[in-house]
Protein backbone atom coordinates (compact mmCIF):
# COMPACT_ATOMS: atom_id res chain seq x y z
CA UNK A 1 0.00 0.00 0.00
CA UNK A 2 2.85 2.41 1.02
CA UNK A 3 4.28 1.94 -2.14
CA UNK A 4 1.70 2.35 -4.53
CA UNK A 5 1.09 5.75 -2.13
CA UNK A 6 4.32 6.77 -2.82
CA UNK A 7 3.90 6.55 -6.35
CA UNK A 8 0.98 7.78 -6.91
CA UNK A 9 2.69 11.63 -4.81
CA UNK A 10 5.26 11.01 -7.32
CA UNK A 11 2.70 11.13 -10.77
CA UNK A 12 2.19 7.31 -11.38
CA UNK A 13 -0.74 5.17 -11.02
CA UNK A 14 0.54 1.27 -10.03
CA UNK A 15 -1.82 -1.11 -9.56
CA UNK A 16 -1.27 -3.80 -6.58
CA UNK A 17 -1.43 -6.27 -9.39
CA UNK A 18 1.30 -4.84 -11.15
CA UNK A 19 3.31 -4.87 -8.29
CA UNK A 20 3.18 -7.81 -7.83
CA UNK A 21 3.49 -8.75 -11.42
CA UNK A 22 7.46 -6.91 -11.10
CA UNK A 23 7.92 -9.41 -8.18
CA UNK A 24 7.35 -12.49 -9.96
CA UNK A 25 9.36 -11.36 -12.77
CA UNK A 26 11.96 -10.40 -10.63
CA UNK A 27 12.03 -6.55 -10.68
CA UNK A 28 11.00 -5.79 -7.59
CA UNK A 29 12.20 -7.26 -4.13
CA UNK A 30 10.85 -9.96 -1.93
CA UNK A 31 9.26 -8.10 1.45
CA UNK A 32 10.03 -9.45 4.87
CA UNK A 33 7.08 -9.73 7.26
CA UNK A 34 7.51 -7.71 10.39
CA UNK A 35 5.27 -7.91 13.51
CA UNK A 36 3.71 -5.08 14.93
CA UNK A 37 1.89 -6.50 17.78
CA UNK A 38 -1.26 -6.32 18.43
CA UNK A 39 -1.59 -4.70 14.82
CA UNK A 40 -0.52 -7.69 13.28
CA UNK A 41 2.11 -8.19 10.36
CA UNK A 42 3.11 -6.11 7.68
CA UNK A 43 5.07 -6.35 4.68
CA UNK A 44 8.88 -4.11 4.66
CA UNK A 45 10.49 -3.54 1.69
CA UNK A 46 14.56 -2.53 1.30
CA UNK A 47 15.67 1.29 1.13
CA UNK A 48 15.15 2.65 -2.18
CA UNK A 49 12.09 0.17 -3.84
CA UNK A 50 10.03 2.91 -3.57
CA UNK A 51 12.32 4.87 -5.93
CA UNK A 52 12.51 1.47 -8.04
CA UNK A 53 8.79 1.49 -8.52
CA UNK A 54 8.89 4.88 -9.90
CA UNK A 55 11.58 3.85 -11.91
CA UNK A 56 9.64 0.61 -13.64
CA UNK A 57 6.29 2.79 -13.61
CA UNK A 58 8.51 5.60 -16.07
CA UNK A 59 9.54 3.02 -18.21
CA UNK A 60 6.73 0.44 -18.19
CA UNK A 61 4.66 0.20 -21.44
CA UNK A 62 2.64 -2.68 -22.79
CA UNK A 63 4.79 -5.36 -24.08
CA UNK A 64 8.05 -4.15 -22.84
CA UNK A 65 10.70 -6.99 -21.93
CA UNK A 66 11.47 -7.46 -18.31
CA UNK A 67 15.70 -6.99 -18.93
CA UNK A 68 14.56 -3.59 -20.73
CA UNK A 69 13.04 -2.59 -17.58
CA UNK A 70 15.36 -3.50 -15.24
CA UNK A 71 18.41 -1.62 -17.18
CA UNK A 72 16.12 1.30 -17.51
CA UNK A 73 15.65 1.43 -14.20
CA UNK A 74 19.30 0.52 -13.25
CA UNK A 75 20.90 3.43 -15.42
CA UNK A 76 18.03 6.06 -14.21
CA UNK A 77 19.91 4.89 -10.96
CA UNK A 78 17.58 2.81 -9.09
CA UNK A 79 18.42 -0.28 -7.20
CA UNK A 80 17.19 -3.48 -9.50
CA UNK A 81 17.26 -6.46 -7.37
CA UNK A 82 20.59 -8.57 -7.98
CA UNK A 83 19.69 -11.66 -9.86
CA UNK A 84 17.31 -9.52 -12.53
CA UNK A 85 19.91 -7.06 -13.34
CA UNK A 86 22.66 -9.49 -13.58
CA UNK A 87 20.53 -11.50 -16.18
CA UNK A 88 19.74 -8.52 -17.83
CA UNK A 89 23.25 -7.51 -18.65
CA UNK A 90 24.40 -10.78 -19.57
CA UNK A 91 21.64 -11.24 -22.23
CA UNK A 92 22.28 -7.83 -23.23
CA UNK A 93 26.05 -7.94 -23.93
CA UNK A 94 25.89 -11.99 -24.89
CA UNK A 95 23.70 -11.38 -27.87
CA UNK A 96 25.02 -8.73 -29.09
CA UNK A 97 28.32 -10.73 -29.28
CA UNK A 98 27.38 -13.47 -30.24
CA UNK A 99 25.99 -11.54 -33.33
CA UNK A 100 29.11 -9.79 -34.14
CA UNK A 101 30.86 -13.01 -33.46
CA UNK A 102 29.31 -15.11 -36.26
CA UNK A 103 29.75 -12.38 -38.57
CA UNK A 104 33.50 -12.10 -37.73
CA UNK A 105 33.44 -16.19 -38.00
CA UNK A 106 31.70 -16.08 -41.65
CA UNK A 107 34.48 -12.93 -42.78
CA UNK A 108 37.26 -15.14 -41.41
CA UNK A 109 36.09 -18.01 -43.09
CA UNK A 110 36.56 -16.32 -46.81
CA UNK A 111 40.38 -16.34 -46.03
CA UNK A 112 41.82 -18.85 -48.99
CA UNK A 113 43.13 -22.29 -47.12
CA UNK A 114 46.76 -22.27 -46.45
CA UNK A 115 47.02 -17.93 -45.81
CA UNK A 116 47.08 -18.24 -42.11
CA UNK A 117 50.42 -19.71 -42.49
CA UNK A 118 52.05 -16.66 -44.37
CA UNK A 119 50.11 -13.61 -42.20
CA UNK A 120 49.13 -15.46 -38.66
CA UNK A 121 46.28 -16.47 -37.37
CA UNK A 122 46.52 -12.85 -35.23
CA UNK A 123 46.02 -11.10 -38.31
CA UNK A 124 43.54 -12.89 -40.09
CA UNK A 125 41.27 -12.04 -36.73
CA UNK A 126 41.90 -8.66 -36.87
CA UNK A 127 40.98 -8.15 -41.02
CA UNK A 128 38.05 -10.27 -40.38
CA UNK A 129 37.44 -7.45 -37.62
CA UNK A 130 38.22 -4.83 -40.22
CA UNK A 131 36.16 -5.81 -43.12
CA UNK A 132 32.99 -6.24 -40.88
CA UNK A 133 33.53 -3.15 -39.76
CA UNK A 134 33.83 -1.20 -43.25
CA UNK A 135 30.78 -3.61 -44.01
CA UNK A 136 28.82 -1.69 -41.64
CA UNK A 137 29.72 1.19 -43.27
CA UNK A 138 27.67 4.24 -41.33
CA UNK A 139 28.75 7.53 -40.64
CA UNK A 140 32.38 5.96 -38.92
CA UNK A 141 33.39 4.48 -42.31
CA UNK A 142 32.13 7.29 -44.40
CA UNK A 143 34.05 9.68 -42.36
CA UNK A 144 37.23 7.48 -42.36
CA UNK A 145 37.47 7.69 -46.06
CA UNK A 146 36.58 11.14 -46.37
CA UNK A 147 39.93 11.50 -43.85
CA UNK A 148 41.57 9.13 -45.80
CA UNK A 149 41.04 11.24 -49.55
CA UNK A 150 43.14 13.83 -47.98
CA UNK A 151 45.99 12.15 -48.58
CA UNK A 152 47.10 13.76 -52.40
CA UNK A 153 47.64 9.64 -53.98
CA UNK A 154 43.63 8.89 -52.56
CA UNK A 155 41.90 12.43 -53.44
CA UNK A 156 40.97 11.13 -56.91
CA UNK A 157 41.19 7.84 -55.98
CA UNK A 158 38.10 4.91 -56.24
CA UNK A 159 35.76 4.42 -53.15
CA UNK A 160 37.82 0.37 -53.96
CA UNK A 161 41.49 2.07 -53.97
CA UNK A 162 40.52 4.07 -50.27
CA UNK A 163 38.77 0.70 -48.53
CA UNK A 164 41.90 -1.00 -49.51
CA UNK A 165 43.76 1.31 -47.22
CA UNK A 166 40.94 1.99 -44.63
CA UNK A 167 41.27 -1.85 -44.00
CA UNK A 168 44.97 -1.56 -43.43
CA UNK A 169 44.19 1.27 -40.84
CA UNK A 170 41.16 -0.80 -39.03
CA UNK A 171 43.08 -3.90 -39.64
CA UNK A 172 46.13 -2.64 -37.37
CA UNK A 173 43.35 -0.94 -34.56
CA UNK A 174 42.47 -4.64 -33.97
CA UNK A 175 45.90 -6.28 -33.68
CA UNK A 176 46.79 -6.87 -29.96
CA UNK A 177 49.51 -4.10 -30.20
CA UNK A 178 49.55 -1.22 -32.61
CA UNK A 179 52.34 -1.76 -35.51
CA UNK A 180 53.92 1.21 -34.81
CA UNK A 181 56.89 0.32 -36.49
CA UNK A 182 55.22 0.29 -39.89
CA UNK A 183 55.71 3.47 -41.33
CA UNK A 184 53.05 3.36 -43.94
CA UNK A 185 50.50 2.38 -42.10
CA UNK A 186 51.05 5.19 -39.21
CA UNK A 187 50.81 7.26 -42.10
CA UNK A 188 47.23 6.02 -42.79
CA UNK A 189 46.17 5.92 -39.69
CA UNK A 190 47.31 9.92 -38.97
CA UNK A 191 45.34 10.73 -41.76
CA UNK A 192 42.75 8.77 -40.88
CA UNK A 193 42.25 10.35 -37.36
CA UNK A 194 42.60 13.58 -38.65
CA UNK A 195 43.59 15.08 -35.58
CA UNK A 196 44.39 18.94 -37.21
CA UNK A 197 40.38 18.80 -37.58
CA UNK A 198 38.45 20.49 -35.06
CA UNK A 199 35.40 18.06 -33.37
CA UNK A 200 32.76 20.12 -35.32
CA UNK A 201 34.39 18.72 -39.20
CA UNK A 202 31.46 16.22 -40.35
CA UNK A 203 31.96 12.86 -38.09
CA UNK A 204 35.17 12.81 -37.09
CA UNK A 205 34.58 12.36 -33.56
CA UNK A 206 33.10 8.85 -34.86
CA UNK A 207 36.10 8.33 -36.11
CA UNK A 208 38.27 9.63 -32.76
CA UNK A 209 35.86 7.43 -30.52
CA UNK A 210 36.27 4.00 -32.07
CA UNK A 211 39.75 4.60 -31.87
CA UNK A 212 40.45 5.19 -28.66
CA UNK A 213 38.47 2.38 -27.61
CA UNK A 214 39.92 0.23 -30.03
CA UNK A 215 43.73 1.61 -28.78
CA UNK A 216 42.69 1.23 -25.40
CA UNK A 217 42.08 -2.61 -25.37
CA UNK A 218 45.95 -2.90 -27.13
CA UNK A 219 46.87 -0.68 -24.16
CA UNK A 220 46.32 -3.21 -21.80
CA UNK A 221 48.25 -6.74 -20.69
CA UNK A 222 46.90 -9.96 -23.63
CA UNK A 223 44.82 -12.18 -21.40
CA UNK A 224 43.02 -15.23 -22.81
CA UNK A 225 39.13 -15.04 -21.82
CA UNK A 226 35.71 -16.62 -22.46
CA UNK A 227 32.14 -16.25 -22.28
CA UNK A 228 32.29 -18.63 -19.44
CA UNK A 229 35.01 -16.51 -17.54
CA UNK A 230 33.08 -13.24 -18.29
CA UNK A 231 29.74 -14.59 -17.29
CA UNK A 232 31.62 -15.61 -13.79
CA UNK A 233 33.03 -12.49 -13.33
CA UNK A 234 29.64 -10.87 -13.93
CA UNK A 235 28.53 -13.28 -11.28
CA UNK A 236 30.98 -12.54 -8.79
CA UNK A 237 30.56 -9.02 -9.09
CA UNK A 238 28.65 -7.25 -5.87
CA UNK A 239 25.91 -4.52 -5.93
CA UNK A 240 28.29 -1.94 -4.99
CA UNK A 241 30.95 -2.39 -7.44
CA UNK A 242 27.42 -2.74 -10.51
CA UNK A 243 26.90 0.94 -8.85
CA UNK A 244 30.17 1.78 -9.25
CA UNK A 245 30.69 0.40 -12.77
CA UNK A 246 27.40 2.20 -13.75
CA UNK A 247 28.72 5.80 -12.54
CA UNK A 248 31.52 5.13 -14.85
CA UNK A 249 29.51 4.26 -17.51
CA UNK A 250 27.31 6.60 -17.32
CA UNK A 251 29.97 9.37 -17.13
CA UNK A 252 31.87 7.25 -20.64
CA UNK A 253 28.59 7.42 -22.15
CA UNK A 254 27.36 11.60 -21.22
CA UNK A 255 30.71 12.47 -22.57
CA UNK A 256 30.52 10.84 -25.76
CA UNK A 257 27.04 12.34 -26.02
CA UNK A 258 28.53 16.20 -25.09
CA UNK A 259 30.60 15.97 -27.90
CA UNK A 260 28.59 14.45 -30.52
CA UNK A 261 25.93 16.75 -29.72
CA UNK A 262 28.54 19.68 -30.07
CA UNK A 263 28.20 20.75 -26.41
CA UNK A 264 24.79 20.96 -26.94
CA UNK A 265 23.27 18.14 -24.70
CA UNK A 266 25.39 17.38 -21.20
CA UNK A 267 23.55 14.17 -20.64
CA UNK A 268 22.84 10.85 -23.06
CA UNK A 269 18.94 10.37 -22.97
CA UNK A 270 19.45 6.20 -21.66
CA UNK A 271 15.76 5.91 -21.36
CA UNK A 272 15.74 3.95 -24.89
CA UNK A 273 16.12 0.23 -25.18
CA UNK A 274 18.95 -0.27 -27.27
CA UNK A 275 20.59 2.71 -25.53
CA UNK A 276 20.19 0.70 -22.20
CA UNK A 277 21.41 -2.27 -23.62
CA UNK A 278 24.37 -0.42 -25.19
CA UNK A 279 25.53 1.18 -21.93
CA UNK A 280 25.17 -2.64 -20.40
CA UNK A 281 27.25 -3.95 -22.93
CA UNK A 282 30.07 -1.32 -21.80
CA UNK A 283 29.73 -2.08 -18.46
CA UNK A 284 30.36 -5.72 -19.17
CA UNK A 285 33.73 -5.00 -21.22
CA UNK A 286 34.83 -2.71 -18.87
CA UNK A 287 34.32 -4.87 -15.77
CA UNK A 288 36.72 -7.62 -17.95
CA UNK A 289 38.64 -5.04 -19.48
CA UNK A 290 40.32 -2.98 -16.06
CA UNK A 291 41.44 -6.15 -15.13
CA UNK A 292 44.32 -6.15 -17.41
CA UNK A 293 44.56 -2.28 -17.92
CA UNK A 294 47.96 -0.37 -16.19
CA UNK A 295 46.80 1.86 -13.55
CA UNK A 296 43.44 2.59 -11.49
CA UNK A 297 42.22 5.12 -14.15
CA UNK A 298 38.27 5.10 -14.87
CA UNK A 299 36.66 4.19 -18.22
CA UNK A 300 35.87 8.04 -19.18
CA UNK A 301 39.99 8.49 -18.42
CA UNK A 302 41.04 5.78 -20.02
CA UNK A 303 39.16 7.22 -23.49
CA UNK A 304 41.25 10.69 -23.27
CA UNK A 305 44.89 8.62 -22.31
CA UNK A 306 44.04 6.45 -25.39
CA UNK A 307 43.52 8.64 -28.07
CA UNK A 308 46.23 10.83 -26.66
CA UNK A 309 48.56 8.27 -26.93
CA UNK A 310 47.65 7.94 -30.04
CA UNK A 311 48.11 11.26 -31.12
CA UNK A 312 51.43 10.95 -30.14
CA UNK A 313 52.45 7.79 -31.48
CA UNK A 314 51.41 9.25 -34.97
CA UNK A 315 53.93 11.89 -34.48
CA UNK A 316 56.45 10.05 -33.27
CA UNK A 317 56.27 7.82 -36.16
CA UNK A 318 56.02 10.82 -38.77
CA UNK A 319 59.78 12.12 -37.16
CA UNK A 320 61.22 8.49 -37.60
CA UNK A 321 59.79 8.05 -40.77
CA UNK A 322 61.46 11.49 -42.29
CA UNK A 323 61.07 11.70 -45.98
CA UNK A 324 59.76 8.43 -46.40
CA UNK A 325 56.38 9.94 -44.67
CA UNK A 326 53.56 10.03 -46.79
CA UNK A 327 52.90 14.16 -47.28
CA UNK A 328 50.95 16.09 -46.94
CA UNK A 329 49.19 14.56 -43.64
CA UNK A 330 47.06 16.51 -41.48
CA UNK A 331 46.86 19.40 -44.17
CA UNK A 332 43.72 20.37 -43.22
CA UNK A 333 39.92 20.03 -44.39
CA UNK A 334 40.92 23.45 -45.86
CA UNK A 335 44.03 22.76 -47.44
CA UNK A 336 42.34 19.65 -48.96
CA UNK A 337 39.28 21.46 -50.54
CA UNK A 338 41.46 24.09 -51.66
CA UNK A 339 44.16 21.40 -53.22
CA UNK A 340 41.75 19.18 -54.82
CA UNK A 341 39.26 22.37 -56.17
CA UNK A 342 42.18 23.74 -57.99
CA UNK A 343 43.45 20.42 -59.62
CA UNK A 344 39.64 20.21 -61.22
CA UNK A 345 39.92 23.50 -62.49
CA UNK A 346 43.37 23.23 -64.02
CA UNK A 347 42.82 19.64 -65.50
Amino acid sequence: MELMQHARAQGYAVSASQLERWRRRGLLPQPTRVYRGRHGTASAYPDGTSDLVCALARHSTPGRKSDDLALLAFFEGADVPETALKIAIARAYFKGRLRNEKVVARAAARVPEGWESVLGQEYEAAEAEARTELAKGGRLVRQMRSNLRRLPDLAGASQREVDERLIGVLVGLNMFRLPEDDHEFMADLSAVLAFDCTPYDGDVLAVWEYAAISHSSQMGRYEETSPEKRFELLLGTSQEELRDLRIEVRTAVDQMWHRATGGLESEADLSRPWMARHAAAMLMEWMSARQVQPGKVSLADRYFLSLGLLQLRCLAAERSAGDAWQYPVGEGRAGFIARTTRSQHTS
